[in-house]
């Protein structure tokens, strides 16, 4: 059983959120390709290269959100175009 690199996230009745892989399961004696089934994902799921891109883009997100900063926005004080062509 391999996975194919598709994930989604479903939310249970509880509000826990559950990650979803999708494996190709060989067929009943080997007849033809695999067929794709979606499972919940196991803690070694995402030691598979398949997930790889999943691990990326959370590294990605952790790391940009200890860098940001507030700020604030600061208003800008108006010039008339009369006084800013003239000087």
């Amino acid at each position: 059983m391999s996975l194919t690199g598709r994930f989604w996230f479903r939310k249970t009745w509880t509000g826990r959120l559950v990650l979803l892989v999708e494996e190709e399961r060989p067929r009943w004696f080997g007849r033809g390709a695999g067929k794709p089934r979606w499972r919940n994902a196991k803690l070694l799921d995402f030691a598979e290269p398949e997930l790889r891109p999943l691990m990326m883009m959370e590294k990605h997100h952790r790391s940009g959100a200890g860098s940001a900063q507030v700020r604030t926005l600061r208003p800008v004080p108006a010039v008339s175009e009369g006084r800013a062509a003239n000087g």
